[in-house]
């Protein structure tokens, strides 16, 4: 296979990714990538596009076929931003699609949150009247995979994912599943000035 062609089937690899991304709600891009590659019949598993490739595939999606989008992205931030303000004592941190600019109105809110003990934010939710499961979920740390605690509750009709680090974690670096290298955080504060840009630009 030449070059360009090699290029043109990540191309196309990639925008079919997007689509069962943002239309099945799979967030795994691996499990994309291979869905993808089933659907057009792709043999060539050294031709997958990066997940770099992916989210410019994904936000191509969203500038043309959603109009409103950014208003749902600042919806869906703002509503992280009212969860971290009562969760304001775990250092909460926002993560994930909402904040890389990938998600669509199905897609969690994302937060990682840091305690003692996860029975401590059980109770904060409890105070509060919310339902929540809880579920063990994986992520990788630099060669290693680590199991955390996350809590999922509803919040204005959205569902958020809490995962609870240790205070000992809280500063350990994730693998982001969806870029290269670390995955990205975002605190209240630099939160808030995205909102306040997002609210000051012109209509």
């Amino acid at each position: 296979m030449s070059l360009k062609q090699g290029d043109r089937l990540r191309e196309i690899l990639a925008s079919e990714a997007a689509k069962i991304i943002t239309t099945e709600g799979i967030r795994d891009f691996q499990q994309a990538k291979r869905k993808a590659s089933e659907r057009i019949g792709n043999s060539d598993h050294g031709s997958l596009p990066s997940n770099y490739e992916i989210e410019r595939a994904i936000s191509s999606i969203h500038n043309t076929f959603s109009l409103d989008y950014d208003a749902l992205l600042t919806e869906m931030r703002s509503i992280a931003l009212t969860v971290m303000l009562w969760l304001t004592k775990f250092s909460p941190y926002l993560v994930g699609p909402v904040l890389e600019g990938t998600a669509n109105e199905n897609t969690p809110i994302s937060l990682h949150i840091s305690c003692d003990t996860v029975e401590e934010v059980i109770e904060a939710l409890q105070f509060r009247g919310l339902d929540y499961r809880i579920e063990e979920r994986c992520f990788k740390q630099s060669k290693d995979f680590i199991y955390l605690s996350t809590l999922i509750f509803c919040e204005q009709r959205c569902e958020i994912a809490a995962t609870v680090f240790t205070l000992r974690q809280q500063h350990q670096h994730l693998k982001s599943k969806s870029q290269n290298g670390s995955m990205q955080r975002m605190n209240i504060k630099a939160l808030t000035n995205l909102l306040n840009q997002a609210d000051e630009r012109p209509g």
